[in-house]
């Protein structure tokens, strides 16, 4: 698979002018801004579901993309607060090279883990050492990784194989009937760990969060944890900003009230993950 084989849109609200114009931007360089388009972004309404109207919108506009897919070229999905680095062009390149040997219905480009979970983030970090130096210029060393057991949310930024998109538009479609009872990511998961979706991810991630974005996601259980999301996501990037990464977490250092339990909480977790 080659990039000049990808179809793809990049979700976006109307009133969300800044993020179009660094989405725009971002796919100009990596040269996808004549097969990556812009989706309008749908807007929750009040329609029975047991998730929030942002995340209703969210859900129905990833659900009308995969609907609108009825041929068998790769399509790319997108949302509107991704950072491209420097050299996603040729990530994507190598990725889409490798990809088609694994079986998969869902390639993620990039997926949350939780920060809280240090087993999880141990082995990610463990894994990442495995690599050598993922932000040198010239890193190729990308691997296809099974999501079950791995990924827990996130749909930034993901790949529907050729042939699997019917399969995919029937697991959101049975989550609408249900009067959408899970956000988006989560009905992914859950169709993961039930082996009714096949799914992968690229690591490194090609793909991170931009953090000056604020989310459009409002009302979500556990929203106000999404910048501490948003850094364990990127901290394994490849070309990602670490300077950026350790700029916040400076910043959060002096600006968070000392807490002694915490602190020495914190450092044994930081001991036993920087065990080699």
């Amino acid at each position: 698979m080659q990039k000049s084989d990808l179809r793809g849109f990049y979700i976006n609200l109307d009133r969300s002018v800044d993020r179009r114009l660094s989405m725009e931007q971002g796919l100009a360089r990596s040269g996808l801004d004549r097969s990556v388009a812009r989706f309008a972004a749908r807007e929750g309404d009040d329609r029975k579901a047991g998730i929030s109207v942002s995340e209703l919108g969210c859900f129905l506009s990833h659900q009308d993309i995969i609907r609108s897919i009825t041929d068998d070229r790769p399509t790319l999905v997108l949302e509107d607060d991704l950072h491209f680095p420097a050299q996603f062009a040729r990530y994507l390149d190598i990725v889409l090279s490798d990809c088609m040997d694994f079986e998969w219905d869902i390639l993620f480009l990039n997926q949350m883990i939780s920060f809280a979970d240090t087993l999880a983030v141990y082995k990610m970090i463990t894994r990442k050492r495995g690599l050598g130096d993922i932000y040198s210029d010239t890193f190729s060393a990308f691997s296809i990784e099974e999501c079950k057991g791995v990924y827990v949310s996130g749909a930034g930024a993901y790949l529907i194989r050729p042939g699997s998109a019917a399969k995919v538009a029937d697991i959101l479609d049975r989550a609408a009937g249900a009067n959408y009872p899970k956000p988006l990511d989560i009905v992914y998961l859950l169709a993961i760990e039930a082996d009714l979706l096949k799914a992968k991810f690229a690591f490194p991630y090609l793909l991170g969060i931009d953090s000056r974005h604020e989310t459009t996601i409002l009302n979500r259980e556990g929203c106000a944890n999404a910048p501490m999301l948003n850094d364990i996501l990127n901290l394994f990037v490849a070309g990602g900003d670490m300077d950026q990464l350790k700029l916040r977490a400076s910043d959060a250092w002096n600006e968070t009230s000392f807490d002694l339990d915490a602190h020495i909480a914190s450092q044994l977790i930081y001991r036993r993950m920087a065990r080699r």
